[in-house]
C-alpha cells in the first residue's frame, strides 16, 4: 500500500463520496504477487487523510479458494479531517 494511492483517492473522490475496497489476500504467506495485505495496512494509509471504515465484512461472495481471505470495506471521509 502506498500513501500516494490514498492521496490520489482523496483527490478524485467527491467530498461526500465513498471508497469501496476489496482487501485481498489476507494471509500470512511471504512473497507474491499477490502480496499479503491486512485491514491495518489500509487503515494506516486511509486514516491520515480522514477516511474511516463505515462497513467491514468478510466477502461472502468470494470464490472457494479465497473464502476467509477477502474483506469488503466501505470508507467515508470525515469532513473535519479532510479539510485540514
Amino acid at each position: 500500500m502506498r500513501r500516494a494511492w490514498a492521496g490520489k483517492i482523496l483527490e478524485v473522490l467527491k467530498p461526500d463520496g465513498e471508497l469501496i475496497t476489496l482487501i485481498f489476500p489476507i494471509s500470512d504467506h511471504e512473497g507474491g504477487p499477490p502480496y499479503k495485505v491486512s485491514v491495518a495496512d489500509y487503515e494506516e494509509v486511509l486514516h491520515p487523510p480522514g477516511f474511516k471504515a463505515v462497513y467491514l465484512s468478510d466477502n461472502d461472495l468470494a470464490i472457494a479458494p479465497r473464502k476467509g481471505r477477502e474483506k469488503l470495506a466501505r470508507w467515508k471521509r470525515s469532513i473535519s479531517q479532510s479539510s485540514l
